[in-house]
């Protein structure tokens, strides 16, 4: 069938038109289920929490809470034994100070002195640390700067210092003499030991319980014990003094 020639361009321009208008009606119809589906965005920085530290027992992070404090270190602790207040009173001397390093068990610190008189042996700094056990059985370290005495006992041992070296003397049992004219219980005690600045001892009970250490009825450590302690001498550290 053919048709005018007027007719026939109508008819050509309809349908360029029919499938421009499917192409606009197509594009409105996708705009609501596009702006209906929300676009995924990321963050705000300052729209994000900022962690939090875990809380610690009493509220407040990286605290230690009370009660929870190391307790502190009980009296016999210290090295021999020697609280603070001992320590810095013979450090007050300024002199190498001779401290045992090794206690017999249950060994404790019963009483100390120290000055710079003529209190000392044959005068100058002194001082005299006692030790004592459940038992009385009781030792003291005595230094003096000066005026050493000699004394022997009728037995002997050698000992080896690691501080003051060798040629020394543990004395003990009773005085050759019988006692006259000196302490006439058995006791020990050792050779006076040449050191940096003085002289450095140990003595047992019957020394103890003749001077003015504060301490009575004291009686003696082993000759093993002695010895022990005697050889363990050493200077307080120089980082503590």
């Amino acid at each position: 069938m053919t048709f005018p020639q007027g007719l026939t361009t109508l008819h050509r321009w309809a349908r360029l038109h029919k499938r421009h208008l499917s192409g606009i009606i197509g594009g409105l119809l996708c705009i609501p289920l596009v702006s209906c589906r929300a676009t995924p965005t990321a963050p705000v920085a300052s729209d994000i929490p900022a962690p939090s530290a875990a809380p610690s027992p009493n509220g407040s992070p990286n605290s230690i809470a009370p009660g929870n404090a190391p307790p502190p270190p009980p009296p016999n602790s210290y090295l021999a034994q020697l609280p603070p207040e001992a320590t810095n009173l013979l450090v007050s001397l300024n002199i190498a100070i001779a401290i045992p390093t090794y206690l017999p068990p249950a060994m404790t610190l019963a009483n100390y002195g120290a000055g710079d008189a003529a209190e000392g042996v044959g005068g100058g700094a002194y001082y005299w640390l006692v030790y004592r056990d459940n038992n009385d059985r009781c030792f003291a370290i005595e230094y003096a700067a000066n005026g050493i005495e000699t004394m022997s006992l009728e037995n002997q041992d050698p000992l080896n210092s690691g501080l003051f070296g060798e040629g020394y003397t543990l004395y003990h049992g009773n005085f050759p003499n019988g006692g006259d004219g000196e302490l006439p219980e058995s006791d020990l005690f050792t050779d006076w030991f040449d050191g940096e600045d003085g002289f450095y001892r140990l003595v047992g009970a019957g020394l103890i319980n003749g001077q003015d250490y504060g301490q009575g009825d004291c009686s003696n450590i082993t000759i093993k014990e002695a010895i022990a302690v005697a050889e363990s001498l050493s200077y307080l550290p120089t980082d503590i003094r």
